[in-house]
């Protein structure tokens, strides 16, 4: 069974509390080029409005700008064919992974191949794994820790597509079959690039405006979990009964999670 890791757990294991930081978001829509404007809006506006709300800084591009410097998330939500990923554009990723970035990527079902197919080569050239897509059932469990702290434990996708493994990932939510849609890549799950975070989902309907309430709980987990990884709370403020322990050196827990140290949660 793969462990998913978390940065912030060994703060709340030792009773502290603190917010995540506030980080400088890009996403890119590809508005202008997109074969469903409608579907883009609406998914762009319902993903800024949840960034904003936990204090994130949010920049839309309409076009992919390959530079990345000074965004600390990036949220590629493009789905349509025309925006299959190059392989400069995979390459750019791949080395903003390995800087440390925090990154989610948009597939979508078996209309567009062309893009789900470029994810797949992405995920692979980052060394996520090889992964084979596959239409799921639309009903599938959440695994934690996207389960939380926003509680949800199923969504109902529209018309998803999705991959039969999760590679050196795992999975954010999965069928009765194994089959799952989103899979997760948190801090040296991938081989390629170790130092960052890479969250897919291959549906675009679950991140509308019009999106039922478990999946709005699911995007501001997703949300949650990408800043965790990438850039973990400061600012954590010990409640009185921890300072004895911290003296005593189970302090040292704390800054190891403030150095990104992991602490594991059961996945399937």
């Amino acid at each position: 069974m793969k462990k998913i890791l978390v940065a912030t757990a060994a703060v709340v294991m030792l009773g502290f509390t603190g917010t995540a930081n506030a980080g400088n978001i890009l996403i890119i829509n590809g508005s202008s080029g997109s074969s469903e404007v409608g579907t883009t809006a609406s998914i762009t506006t319902q993903l800024k409005t949840l960034h904003e709300a936990v204090g994130n800084v949010v920049t839309v591009s309409d076009a992919n700008p390959g530079d990345y410097s000074g965004f600390v998330q990036v949220w590629d939500i493009r789905f349509s064919d025309n925006f299959a990923l190059s392989a400069l554009e995979q390459t750019s990723y791949i080395s903003y992974l390995a800087g440390g970035g925090g990154m989610f990527v948009m597939g979508e079902n078996s209309n567009f191949m062309s893009r789900n197919n470029s994810v797949l080569s992405l995920i692979s050239g980052a060394g996520g794994g090889s992964l084979a897509f596959i239409t799921p059932n639309s009903t599938q469990i959440v695994l934690a820790p996207f389960t939380g702290p926003n509680a949800v434990a199923s969504v109902n996708y529209l018309a998803p597509g999705g991959v039969s493994s999760k590679g050196t990932g795992d999975w954010i939510t999965v069928d009765g079959n194994g089959n799952g849609t989103g899979v997760a890549w948190g801090l040296g799950d991938l081989a390629n690039a170790q130092l960052g975070a890479l969250t897919v989902i291959f549906d675009v309907n679950f991140m509308q405006t019009s999106a039922n309430f478990e999946s709005v709980q699911l995007t501001k987990n997703l949300i949650g979990f990408i800043g965790d990884q990438v850039d973990p709370p400061t600012g954590v403020v010990p409640e009185p009964a921890t300072w004895a322990m911290m003296i005593t050196g189970f302090g040292l827990v704390g800054f190891a999670a403030r150095r990104r140290r992991r602490v594991a949660f059961s996945a399937a």
